[in-house]
């Protein structure tokens, strides 16, 4: 028996099928992409770095339990919104996890810091799993702020230090000049005065007082 669907028909049907299992999926994905976790991945001057092996650049997205590699030549940031944030160092391997109250990282090479929002725990792990220090040791004596700030004290100190043996010394040289000065007028005073002396030969005398 010949079927009397024409293939017009036949062809609306199936896309008919195919529009409606594809809306039914989609609407499925994105009610899925409203419950998860999402993370979005900036790059230094937008360098790939390497996310679950492939390549990838800032704006990608990052989901937990994605493992992380930078190249020397630069670090990452996955921004984690409401959560906090992830820093990692060039030349590093990490995992990163994450969930509504906690964000973990598993440092497995490199170096990784953790920022959380109130309420979210952070912490940095080491490749056998043990809580690592995420800031490095400071400095014998001190923190490296606080050399700084000693740094900023003592050089600021000579330079005082220098403003005023310079004012010192032009205080010297201008008192040296005042001195010579003072020096040659008393010797003009003083050969006017024996030149105003030899000249008193003659009477009535002269008054000397041209010095």
């Amino acid at each position: 028996m010949r079927s009397n669907l024409r293939p017009a028909r036949v062809l609306s049907a199936i896309m008919l099928m195919v529009v409606v299992n594809v809306y039914v999926f989609a609407n499925g994905a994105m009610t899925a992409s409203k419950n998860a976790l999402l993370g979005r991945l900036v790059t230094t001057s937008n360098r790939p770095i390497l996310v679950n092996g492939g390549e990838a650049v800032t704006g990608s997205v990052i989901l937990s339990g994605a493992q992380l590699a930078t190249p020397a030549s630069g670090s990452a940031i996955v921004q984690l919104a409401n959560l906090g944030s992830v820093n990692i160092a060039p030349s590093s391997l990490v995992t990163v996890n994450f969930d509504a109250t906690a964000v973990t990282v598993k440092v497995a090479a490199g170096d990784a810091t953790v920022t959380t929002a109130e309420g979210v725990k952070g912490s940095v792990l080491d490749a056998a799993g043990n809580p690592r220090t995420v800031n490095p040791a400071a400095p014998a004596g001190g923190s490296a702020k606080n050399w700084g700030v000693a740094g900023v004290v003592v050089g600021s100190a000579a330079f005082i230090w220098a403003i005023i043996a310079w004012n010192k010394a032009n205080d010297a040289n201008d008192a040296a000049k005042a001195a010579q000065a003072s020096a040659a007028t008393l010797a003009s005073q003083l050969a006017a005065l024996r030149t105003c002396l030899a000249g008193q030969t003659t009477s009535p005398v002269k008054l000397c007082t041209s010095f």
